[in-house]
Formats: C-alpha cells, sequence, structure tokens
C-alpha cells in the first residue's frame, strides 16, 4: 500500500511503513476472513455488496487472476520449496513477540484444532468451518490476528519462519 499523503510504503504482511515519513510505524491488524459467499452470507445476511455498474467498460464476471489462483508459481517469486513445501500453500501467519512461524491452512481445516508453541508461548489455533473463521489465542487467553497468505510470500518476509507439520 502507498500513502500519497505522507509518501509512505506499507508492508501489509509485516503490518508496518517500510519507507517514507512514516517508516517504521505499525500498522493495526484487523481480523479477516478467507470464506465463499454462501458462508458469508448465512452469517451476515444483510450484507451490501457493491453494485457492478460502475460506468467502466471491464467484465467483472470474470476472475483476472483466476489463471494464477491455479498457477503452482509464485508471481515473482524467488522462493525455492524445499521437499514436501509447496511455494503457493496457503498459510496462517503468525508473529509473536519478533518469532514467526506459518501453520499450513489445509491441515488447519482437516485438524479443526493445532497446538503449538512460539516464542515461550502455548498457541491455540481452532478452525471454525461454518464461517472459515480462525482463531488464534496465546495461553493467557489473549487472541493474535491471523494472517492467511501465501507460503512463499510468508516465507520472503520472514526468512527463518518455519512451517508447522501436523504429526499423525
Amino acid at each position: 500500500m502507498y500513502d500519497r499523503q505522507t509518501e509512505s510504503l506499507w508492508s501489509q504482511v509485516r503490518r508496518e511503513a517500510v519507507a517514507g515519513l512514516l517508516t517504521g510505524e505499525e500498522l493495526e491488524a484487523l481480523p479477516s476472513t478467507l470464506t465463499t459467499w454462501d458462508k458469508w452470507r448465512k452469517k451476515y445476511p444483510n450484507t451490501e455488496v457493491l453494485s457492478i455498474e460502475t460506468g467502466f467498460s471491464r467484465d467483472y464476471s470474470k476472475d483476472p487472476y483466476a489463471d494464477y489462483y491455479e498457477s503452482k508459481k509464485g508471481f515473482f517469486s524467488f522462493f525455492t520449496p524445499r521437499p514436501g513445501e509447496e511455494e503457493k500453500a496457503l498459510v496462517v501467519g503468525v508473529l509473536l513477540e519478533g518469532q514467526a512461524k506459518a501453520y499450513q491452512l489445509e491441515d488447519l481445516r482437516q485438524q479443526n484444532i493445532i497446538t503449538d508453541s512460539l516464542a515461550g508461548w502455548q498457541l491455540t489455533l481452532s478452525y471454525k468451518p461454518e464461517t472459515d473463521q480462525i482463531i488464534i489465542q496465546k495461553g493467557n487467553g489473549d487472541e493474535l490476528v491471523p494472517l492467511v497468505l501465501y507460503w512463499f510470500v510468508w516465507k520472503g518476509m520472514y526468512p527463518n519462519s518455519e512451517i508447522f507439520t501436523v504429526r499423525n
């Protein structure tokens, strides 16, 4: 994101300004959900949707990124996955006290609950299939805001980050 008023460039993944007048300032993390329209509408039936009647001659019935979503390769990615890793696997990125870790979204969807530790804290990641909501709680009950993104993006921002492996 670029802020024209302060000429600051913001990294959404790092949640801070990386260049410009506000370099080093942090963004407040807000929760979001990667879900389907059907699940969203069930939970929030009064949601209003923007009209596709914008006055511009653009075809909004087709997703311009459909090919990218289906591709196994990341956009401008220099990341080389290790054996068993997928470059574009969706992960839940967690940053706690300067330590970063990723949890595969598919693992969380299958398990519904994952427990782990990070930065000396017990973590519980919960997945609610009816809403696609992800909740991350520290051992003291505080909640962390999850960030869902591609593995290569998370690893690019936090090169020392590891990916959690579910043990069967």
